[in-house]
């Protein structure tokens, strides 16, 4: 199938040699899933083949988003956010050694904190130091004195064979601390909550500079308008300088990064952040000045909208 002709959100591809994976959270369905699409072209995509799926015999319950899959030593982990029992989300991670086998969880709990609603959990290795980072995010931390639910990036120190949590979780900003988000938070319906305000902060997903510099892309609301913001940073614990413009602000994102046959570093995000009409949008990037920049993604976007409307 064309990838114009997949709805999908949240997605994320992984190359090996010259095939690229991207997979998808089946959540509409039961039993929930995760499937694999696979792509020489980018364009192109076989029928998709099931590569994990949700059963509810241990600490987990149902909703399945964010699916992320990372090459650490000779394996490949699926990362994969899911609302546990009691009432809180967590990022469990599965191993297989390829990228289009069957996945199975490597531990009986989450590697995010047991305390805390973790979404969006993101693979990071700091030289031999494997982290977790990830958005602690509705319906946690709700803040009397703002009225808001105020999301927050954290990391969480792993072991090497990312079984278990080392030492504390730790945080590396709140949304409403980054002035863009802080100036306009999202209003939207949350199941028995009614109306919320939320300062989002969905997706962390962090590069390595050539310079060594981290670079930390990260998807909050203002407006009710889903962004792409990015932060810089020395050390994954920070502190986190903000760019104060959006790699993308047209109401798409959930990104991550990789690179192609050719060597070229794109973007991927789903969009547009409309229901049933989400699509997976690849768009260029390059490196200046201490970060990542979009190259042209207007004319592309231009284009996607066109397609998706005819």
């Amino acid at each position: 199938m064309k990838r114009e002709d997949l709805r999908i959100r949240d997605p994320f591809i992984v190359r090996k040699e010259n095939t690229y994976y991207m997979y998808k959270a089946v959540n509409d369905e039961y039993p929930e899933r995760i499937d694999v699409y696979e792509s020489i072209d980018l364009e192109n995509w076989n029928n998709p083949k099931t590569i994990y799926t949700l059963t509810t015999d241990t600490w987990k319950e149902k909703d399945l988003w964010a699916p992320e899959v990372h090459k650490y030593i000779d394996n490949y982990y699926l990362f994969v956010s899911i609302k546990g029992k009691n009432g809180l989300r967590g990022t469990e991670i599965s191993i297989c050694d390829r990228p289009n086998g069957i996945f199975k969880p490597i531990t009986n709990r989450p590697a995010t904190p047991l305390n805390m609603s973790s979404i969006d959990g993101t693979f990071f290795l700091d030289g031999d130091t494997p982290y977790i980072i990830f958005s602690r995010d509705w319906p946690d931390n709700y803040q009397k004195e703002k009225d808001a639910y105020v999301g927050q990036i954290c990391g969480q120190e792993l072991s090497k064979d990312l079984k278990k949590p080392v030492g504390e979780p730790f945080l590396l900003f709140n949304s409403d601390d980054v002035p863009y988000s802080k100036k306009s938070p999202s209003r939207h319906m949350f199941e028995d909550l009614g109306f919320i305000t939320r300062y989002g902060s969905d997706a962390p997903f962090i590069n390595r500079l050539s310079n060594g510099k981290l670079f930390l892309t990260w998807c909050p609301f203002p407006n009710n308008n889903y962004v792409v913001l990015g932060a810089t940073s020395n050390n994954i614990k920070g502190p986190w300088i903000h760019i104060d413009k959006p790699l993308f602000d047209k109401n798409g994102g959930h990104a991550m990064f990789f690179t192609t046959v050719d060597g070229k570093k794109k973007m991927l995000i789903h969009c547009p952040e409309e229901y049933l009409k989400e699509r997976a949008t690849i768009l260029d990037v390059i490196e200046e000045d201490d970060r990542l920049i979009v190259k042209k993604w207007v004319n592309f976007v231009i284009g996607s909208f066109l397609m998706l409307f005819i």
